[in-house]
């Protein structure tokens, strides 16, 4: 239902629309398929594209092109000049009409389903999905999903390094009275250093310094211990690890 996605911006729905029906190219290609793994409110509007379209497809009845459609396609692609009534070989005919029917099918689904959506009155979501890490503009962009063994507790995030800029979402991330979860940078070959304090359950994003920029890199770790509040970042990291995990370009 298309009021489930009424807290969703407009434009990231219909570009999940459009990535369903495969007409994106180049950075909105780029940008859809990033969203797709960073972001689960842009995956979910892919998921109902996808059996929109397909529901609407199926029942709209076929649609029989003019005669005249693949002769005239056939003349554009080959530079051909006969005239509209000059007959096409046999073996140069191309798509049936069953083929081409189906296709203007599927689009007039999309069309169908576009103006469904643009044309549905705003209504209170029914359940409403949880509200994903901002993901950062521009700029080479890392991801890290991290979670316990027992799948209750989870951290998923985005840095985007060159614009100085980490997103974050945790969940279940909650310690025990006068504790808080501090993330740490474990570079390969060295010592954790801590990135400070987080959300222990829902969204967090800052600004990076410059040092911190240069040590999150494609395959460095990070991990997650609960630590004494005392206000400032510590020096190591207190055993247990909750989660960890290496980041990832995208």
């Amino acid at each position: 239902m298309a009021d489930t996605f009424d807290t969703m911006d407009p434009e990231a729905f219909l570009d999940a629309g459009e990535y369903v029906l495969g007409v994106l190219e180049g950075e909105e290609l780029s940008r859809a398929r990033r969203a797709m793994l960073t972001d689960p409110a842009f995956a979910q509007a892919a998921e109902w594209w996808g059996i929109k379209l397909g529901a609407m497809g199926e029942a709209l009845e076929p649609l029989a092109p003019s005669p005249a459609v693949w002769p005239a396609i056939e003349r554009r692609l080959d530079g051909l000049e006969e005239s509209p009534a000059a007959p096409i070989p046999a073996a140069r005919r191309g798509p049936s009409a069953w083929s081409i029917a189906t296709a203007l099918s599927g689009l007039a689904a999309a069309a169908a389903a576009l103006v469904l959506f643009l044309q549905t009155p705003a209504q209170t979501p029914v359940a409403p999905a949880p509200t994903p890490a901002p993901v950062p503009a521009a700029g080479e962009r890392l991801v890290v999903q991290l979670q316990s063994e027992d799948g209750e507790r989870g951290l998923a995030g985005v840095i985007d390094s060159r614009g100085g800029r980490i997103a974050l979402s945790s969940t279940n991330l909650v310690p025990g009275d006068g504790k808080i979860p501090e993330l740490w940078v474990i570079p390969e070959g060295g010592t954790p250093i801590s990135l400070g304090a987080i959300a222990p359950d829902g969204s967090f994003a800052r600004d990076l310094s410059p040092q911190e920029q240069a040590l999150l890199k494609p395959g460095v770790t990070l991990a997650v211990t609960f630590e004494e509040n005392s206000g400032a970042r510590h020096e190591s990291p207190t055993m247990p690890i909750i989660v960890a995990g290496a980041m990832a370009e995208v």
